[in-house]
């Protein structure tokens, strides 16, 4: 009922869907966990909902830079305004690369969208180490669309493999792994990985 509250007062949402608790139970437990919802089935709220109840930084690695912003807009328009996104686009402008990096550091961002190869620029993992000294901790790495992780699935990317051994080395935080798409093979790879 508490978290219906939050549900409620937060994202304007009656219920839960099918599938949503169990992963959000075990990821408000500190724990690392695999989602697999259809599509439409609100794998996005597992992680947003978490992330809105830590007092740290959740960072999402998306793999399309389209993902990216129409979740980063969506959250706009439910008056979140605590997040941020860097990709290649923002970076082309230094300063507002530079910018959203301060924001970050700085603790005014509670959900940081990424693309795994941004996570892959030793500069900018170095920008999240320095997090740590400064007292800023990470709640979560949600990994949306981890089918990518596997070789067996159709979207495989490389830089998805890094991602785990790149949260590890920042933070140590949970795992959130959300797909909508994952026949028992990808899935075994994906728990490997």
């Amino acid at each position: 009922s508490k978290l219906r509250y939050f549900l409620n007062l937060i994202f304007r949402k009656e219920d839960f869907r099918p599938g949503q608790l169990p992963i959000l139970n075990r990821a408000l437990q500190l724990k690392s966990v695999i989602g697999l919802l259809p599509t439409g089935g609100g794998k996005s709220l597992t992680y947003q909902l978490a992330a809105m109840l830590q007092p740290s930084v959740t960072l999402v690695v998306d793999p399309l830079k389209g993902l990216m912003k129409d979740q980063y807009d969506g959250l706009l328009n439910m008056g979140i305004d605590c997040i941020s996104y860097i990709n290649s686009g923002i970076t082309k402008n230094y300063e507002e690369g530079r910018k959203r990096e301060l924001a970050l550091t700085g603790s005014q961002v509670q959900i940081m969208f990424l693309s795994p190869e941004r996570l892959s620029i030793y500069r900018f993992r170095e920008v999240l180490r320095s997090m740590r000294e400064s007292g800023v901790y990470f709640a979560y790495g949600v990994i949306d669309e981890v089918h990518c992780v596997s070789e067996w699935g159709h979207d495989f990317r490389p830089e998805y493999r890094r991602i785990r051994p790149i949260i590890n080395e920042i933070g140590k935080a949970p795992v959130i792994a959300l797909t909508a798409t994952a026949t028992d093979k990808v899935r075994t790879d994906i728990k490997k990985n």
